[in-house]
């Protein structure tokens, strides 16, 4: 090859060779992970501290690439004074030339090179579970990634809640999904037998430990992502076969709070063996939490009991009970039937026959709002509601008694002994019924009280009392939440996701998820207060709304775009005495009511919410 030819390009020839270095590093990069393991093992029994030899890699390599492109754009600027210090010396000008095409192409390559390594080095990490490389958090329209699932897709609930902060270090992990699961999506090795739903002919593993080929867990921490394996995280799941708990090792740091990532994949099947991440959530569900420097060693409290102790009911009220913290949803629900027994961490009891012994009622205790509120439903069906659905009541004229158990404590209360054979917190914390701050165990610290009941079945619907965003409101912030007032105590059960519903047009990716408080009749706080509960505040936390888009001033195309939101609340939705949202009552656009048949939409009581085209009619 000529060398006045090399010369002449030599700085063009810098790059490419730079770039066969590069390729050089990622072709020979998998006999350098062959050694990993040996090395790794090799540096923990030297007491050094270990990194992942690919994160090393890619590192370097972007290093370097910042570095060499930092030289080619000064190449161009020396270039550039060359040519404007010339002078008109012909000589000068052709030289600042050649150094400004040569540096040109040699910038290109660099940047070339940059967009093709980045892309091995995603690849790489993604394929190794290593991070995502590059910040994936959010799509291209701003927002977030693998996050549809929750509320628009099979998802109800997960805890700790999106980006939730100060979660302790011994808190467990759970999922709640819409639909029954099948079970070995989340436990390796269970074998469900011929029936996915039917758990008595399962074949049990030893050691129910997390399936982590559908389930990932990890600290989103530089350098220190790797997930629990295996055998580190243990599986329990709930009698519907809806809710899967994960308890990992204590996780986190006593001296710095630490990110961790959850990632759900699209493998996960339901019990009718179908995928369960579909459409727009087709890649799988994950989302991202902090856990503080902290132990949670406080015990949980009973909040909150409807019926209020001491005071009289008509017989469909719910029994509604809210916890002052989560609680572990598999010691928490289940069925109880009369012939069969079944679920008895709580009892709702009558004394029917009238001597003076208490019987617990058959039906079902289902758990909802952040896993906070625990509500009992009776199986003695009593009539129907105004959208026909079947009401069911509790003994008439009758004195009815709750009664919820305490786990029996360890040698270190309030930790509970395991297996819990009553009420505790996502720690495992038992339940400190007495309300003194220290949990005891059962009897101790069960919790107690008592109402009564009238013959009557109560069939007043609910309405709506305030919406937040207003009716056609404008110009709303995208992270401002939806809150509805409701003017009577709300069945939590019914106030979830899987029933009401967010629309946006342009559609577009938007997780969503509800949270429950209890207002008294003036709108304050009862527990500041000291009044009873007589409305539910429903907050409704989601996803970034994307922005509407105005014309470009310096273009002559029409480039608007409205973005529009839409909130659903359907016939499902009951008042704690199972009347159901219908006909539809609420606020108009106008500040007066509507009542429509059968809903109430954008404040004109004759029309409904038409989804796929995005108007009322």
């Amino acid at each position: 090859m000529d060398l006045n030819f090399l010369k002449k390009h030599r700085v063009v020839f810098a790059g490419l060779v730079f770039c066969l270095i590069v390729f050089a590093l990622h072709a020979f990069a998998p006999e350098v992970l062959a050694q990993q393991e040996s090395l790794e093992t090799t540096g923990e029994a030297a007491g050094l501290a270990s990194q992942d030899i690919r994160l090393v890699i890619a590192r370097i390599i972007r290093v370097v690439l910042s570095l060499v492109g930092i030289v080619f754009v000064s190449l161009v600027i020396y270039g550039g004074i060359i040519w404007m210090t010339s002078g008109g010396n012909s000589d000068q000008v052709s030289r600042a030339q050649k150094i400004l095409v040569q540096a040109g192409i040699g910038l290109a390559i660099i940047l070339l090179s940059w967009a093709i390594t980045t892309f091995v080095i995603n690849a790489l990490l993604n394929a190794t579970g290593l991070g995502s490389g590059v910040d994936d958090t959010y799509n291209s329209d701003g927002t977030e990634a693998l996050s549809d699932a929750l509320g628009s897709g099979a998802l109800e609930d997960h805890y700790p809640s999106r980006n939730a902060v100060d979660i302790p270090r011994n808190a467990k992990i759970i999922v709640t999904f819409k639909d029954p699961m099948y079970i070995t999506s989340f436990i390796e090795d269970y074998d469900v037998g011929s029936d996915a739903e039917d758990v008595s002919d399962d074949i049990v593993p030893s050691e129910l430990n997390l399936n982590t080929d559908n389930v990932v867990i990890y600290p989103t921490v530089e350098g220190e992502d790797e997930a629990y394996t295996s055998d580190q995280v243990t599986v329990s799941f709930t009698e519907d076969l809806q809710t899967f708990v994960f308890d990992p090792p204590i996780m986190g740091s006593a001296i710095e709070d630490t990110n961790y990532t959850v990632y759900l994949n699209d493998a996960i099947l339901d019990a009718d063996g179908q995928e369960v991440f579909t459409g727009r959530s087709s890649d799988g569900y994950e989302w991202s939490f902090e856990v503080s420097t902290e132990l949670d060693t406080t015990p949980p409290q009973v909040e909150e009991v409807v019926p209020v102790a001491g005071s009289t009911y008509d017989r469909n009220i719910t029994v509604q009970i809210t916890f002052s913290e989560a609680i572990d949803p598999t010691v928490a629900t289940g069925t109880y039937a009369e012939d069969e027994g079944g679920f008895t961490n709580i009892q709702v009891q009558a004394d029917e026959d009238g001597d003076g012994d208490f019987a617990p009622l058959p039906g079902e205790y289902e758990i909802s709002n952040g896993y906070t509120v625990v509500e009992f439903t009776p199986d003695d069906a009593c009539g129907t509601n105004s959208c026909n659905q079947v009401i069911y009541c509790l003994p008439g004229n009758e004195t009815i008694e709750l009664d919820i158990t305490a786990a029996s404590v360890s040698d270190s209360p309030p930790e509970a002994d395991l297996p819990y054979d009553g009420i505790v917190d996502l720690v495992g914390n038992s339940l400190d019924g007495s309300g003194d701050g220290i949990a005891e165990g059962s009897p101790d610290d069960d919790y107690f009280s008592s109402f009564t009941t009238t013959n009557d079945v109560n069939l007043d619907a609910p309405e709506i009392e305030s919406i937040s965003p207003a009716i056609t409101e404008t110009n709303v912030p995208t992270n401002e939440e939806i809150i509805v007032v409701w003017d009577s105590l709300m069945r939590s059960s019914t106030l979830t996701n899987s029933i009401f519903s967010i629309f946006a047009d342009p559609d577009h990716e938007l997780w969503y998820s509800p949270a429950l408080g209890s207002l008294d009749g003036a709108g304050d706080d009862p527990a500041l207060s000291g009044l009873d509960p007589a409305k539910t505040e429903m907050t409704i936390r989601h996803g970034t709304f994307i922005d509407s888009e105005e014309d470009d001033p310096a273009t002559e195309e029409d480039e608007s775009t409205t973005q529009l939101y839409a909130t659903v609340l359907p016939e499902e939705i009951q008042n704690l005495y199972q009347n159901c949202f219908y006909p539809a009552g609420g606020p108009s656009a106008d500040g007066g009511s509507c009542d429509g048949d059968p809903s109430c939409c954008d404040g004109d009581g004759d029309k409904t919410f038409n989804p796929e085209l995005f108007i009322c009619e």
